[in-house]
């Protein structure tokens, strides 16, 4: 495996940044490991198409009397035959990517220090969840619109646009995971996840069951036989081994998303990051309390980050014309894809310690030069054509001038969506150093003529 292994077991890997970024469409054997627990192994009995099946059901709550939707088994093998097969190219992102970076600048956040590796775009194929769903009985809550096509895929504008009924529900999605992070030992708990029902059923937002990556079946440790695409969602979402679908008046409570997801940040600088540490620490009641305030996290908004030179410290060439040579990826936000990306070069000064501290230092004036990219090249033109929304991401290359000189550099690189989104220059720590969308830096560069 071409990938750097964080944890052996469960399974936890991301391919080389360096290698990531060189194919519009990620192959498989560079597609990130993620895994809280266990891999369900291929020769578990269930783990085919003749035997596995999804369960689609509707719990038992008195907020949701109206809806008559009967609880129901569907085969793979049936859904494969019932759903054309619909492909989404898609951006699959964990929510800790570039965890490691807030150390540069912060006390370290908690859970395995990743780099900048763990995101994959790949074409998924499967059952459009929507058209599962619709088929099930549940009512179309965007029926009152004329044209679909024209419905912004946003969470506000989800809410806004569906019907009244359908805003407070919830979709829990089922994996035949068993957690082994329960704080509950009289339960046996699995690992589930839920997104908002206006998410599910959304024209635009493109949510698959699916049984394909890249045109060839789904491998165990990436969800086989079927696992969920949640386009623009953290990885948390895209639950793998699905084996059940239900909708809900509340949010799924599964022990990873009431212990884990969700963004803990302390009330002041840095002793408010230490105190947070110790006060938080797992078991603790203190950390208990204060994860019952907050949500998990659902989407992921706009990010960009250098791979190449794909790490601090390097000792980067100049060409004959006086280049060095940028690349990277970017994300786009709710569908609406990285259209530009800013690239600059700045000296670092030897007070410059993290990369907070270079982008704290940037000046007003600094010149930014606007980098070459590649957005949808992974897909034909019709597939182009039928949609006006994108869950890719968009790759960057820039041959940069550089000054000559025996400085020290630094990278900067940033972006913006097609809907004049711009990604956030600093994103706040948080105790499990989830969703850092900062402005990519690379520094400690030393600059060699060729």
């Amino acid at each position: 495996m071409s990938q750097l292994v964080r944890q052996e077991s469960p399974l936890n890997t991301e391919p080389y940044s360096k290698e990531l970024a060189t194919s519009f469409v990620t192959p498989n054997d560079l597609v990130f490991n993620r895994n809280h627990d266990s891999v369900i192994k291929a020769d578990a009995p269930e783990s085919n198409d003749t035997n596995w099946s999804i369960g689609i059901s509707i719990e038992d709550d008195e907020r949701l009397k109206d809806l008559h939707l009967s609880s129901q088994s569907l085969p793979l093998d049936s859904l494969k035959k019932e759903h054309d097969l619909v492909e989404v190219t898609a951006t699959l992102e964990c929510a800790g990517n570039r965890r490691a970076e807030l150390a540069s600048s912060h006390q370290p956040a908690e859970g395995i220090q990743w780099g900048n590796a763990v995101i994959a775009n790949v074409v998924w194929g499967g059952a459009s969840l929507r058209s599962v769903l619709l088929r099930a009985g549940v009512p179309d809550p965007f029926s009152h619109h004329s044209d679909l096509t024209q419905l912004e895929p946003s969470a506000e504008a989800s809410l806004s646009d569906c019907a009244e009924w359908a805003r407070p529900l919830h979709l829990h999605l089922f994996s035949a995971q068993e957690s082994t992070e329960s704080d509950d030992p009289t339960r046996k708990e699995y690992f589930a996840a839920s997104i908002p029902l206006p998410t599910a059923l959304h024209p635009n937002q493109h949510c698959l069951l699916a049984y394909e990556y890249n045109g060839t079946p789904l491998t165990q440790r990436h969800g086989a036989p079927l696992r969920a695409v949640i386009p623009g969602h953290v990885g948390a979402r895209w639950v793998k081994w699905l084996n059940g679908v239900r909708v809900s008046a509340r949010e799924n409570e599964s022990p990873p998303m009431r212990q884990d997801y969700k963004l803990l940040v302390p009330s002041g600088a840095e002793d408010g990051e230490k105190e947070l540490k110790e006060k938080a620490k797992d078991g603790s009641e203190f950390r208990k309390e204060e994860l019952r305030k907050e949500r998990p996290l659902q989407r992921l908004e706009a990010s960009c980050s250098i791979t190449m030179p794909w790490k601090d410290g390097q000792t980067i060439e100049v060409g004959e014309k006086g280049m060095v040579e940028v690349k990277g990826y970017a994300v786009g936000q709710d569908g609406s894809p990285a259209t530009q990306v800013f690239v600059a070069i700045v000296p670092e000064a030897e007070e410059e310690k993290s990369s907070e501290d270079v982008l704290a230092s940037l000046a007003a004036d600094l010149e930014w030069k606007q980098a070459a990219i590649r957005t949808q090249d992974g897909q034909s033109d019709q597939r182009k054509a039928d949609s006006k929304w994108s869950w890719a991401w968009t790759l960057w290359q820039l041959d940069l001038p550089v000054p000559p000189s025996d400085k020290k550099w630094a990278l900067i690189a940033r972006c913006v969506t097609a809907s004049g989104v711009e990604q956030e220059k600093i994103s706040q720590w948080n105790l499990r150093g989830f969703h850092n969308r900062s402005w990519s830096v690379v520094r400690n560069l030393s600059i060699k003529s060729s």
